[in-house]
């Protein structure tokens, strides 16, 4: 019997780090992307959640429109969208993503942990500031698997303490809207 896996996917990390691979203007389908991680990890998908920050209408109310349609799309395609709001910083004054990070974190021990929903967490994320919650899942004994394209892929994530899959152009490409 295959395992269940979640993915959970650092929208704003992959937006950048995949940005090398395919055109800014091209969307992933990311059903088709989590279809092919779990075939190449002989899983069963369970469930598909995406997290990012939204921006401020203030700043460009066309920039917020795309973003809500893009975030839309996601729940109409079956993926549960978690978001928190750009936050300004005044001492750099710019806004910044800010508890993205922990909200992934926390709903990967919450999916495992406590409601024991899955036995693999697969994070799409070149964020070594996971390692922590990954440490974690994994000394109780679920599997966590990581993914991310090359650039901005942490080395600290692919030193052989978890199981990884670097996503390359050809399988970006082949998740293509």
């Amino acid at each position: 019997m295959k395992r269940e896996g979640i993915l959970f996917i650092d929208g704003s990390n992959f937006y950048h780090n995949s940005k090398t691979l395919i055109d800014e203007d091209k969307r992933i389908d990311f059903n088709c992307l989590a279809q092919l991680i779990c075939k190449k990890f002989d899983l069963n998908l369970k469930q598909i959640r995406y997290y990012n920050a939204i921006p401020d209408i203030k700043d460009n109310k066309n920039i917020y429109y795309n973003h809500l349609k893009f975030l839309d799309n996601l729940r109409k395609n079956n993926i549960t969208v978690r978001i928190r709001k750009l936050k300004y910083i005044k001492s750099i004054k710019t806004k910044i993503e800010k508890g993205v990070d922990v909200l992934i974190a926390s709903d990967m021990i919450r999916k495992t942990l406590v409601d024991k929903e899955c036995r693999v967490c697969i994070l799409i994320s070149g964020d070594s500031d996971f390692i922590p919650v990954m440490k974690i899942i994994k000394k109780a004994g679920y599997e966590i698997i990581v993914c991310s394209p090359k650039n901005g892929f942490s080395n600290e994530l692919r030193q052989g303490k978890f199981r990884y899959l670097i996503l390359n152009k050809e399988d970006l490409s082949k998740c293509l809207k």
